[in-house]
């Protein structure tokens, strides 16, 4: 995968700098079998909703068993 390795900043920094609480789970798969990310963004000091999305989406859309194929 040719990516800058700075390139996940542009989506962490903005909630880094204004004190949002944010979770990156894991919501499906490219048609290459790589992860794809979901971020979830809340009021500020609010981490326990996002913590509860986070934990209801995990609920819905298991993946724990799931792998990146990397062949």
């Amino acid at each position: 995968i040719n990516v800058s390795p700075t390139a996940w900043m542009a989506f962490t920094f903005p909630f880094n700098m204004t004190g949002h609480p944010a979770a990156s789970i894991p919501c499906g798969w490219t048609n290459d079998g790589l992860p794809i990310g979901m971020q979830i963004v809340g009021k500020r000091f609010d981490e326990l909703t996002v913590l509860q999305v986070s934990k209801a989406f995990e609920e819905v859309a298991p993946w724990q068993d799931k792998r990146p194929n990397f062949s």
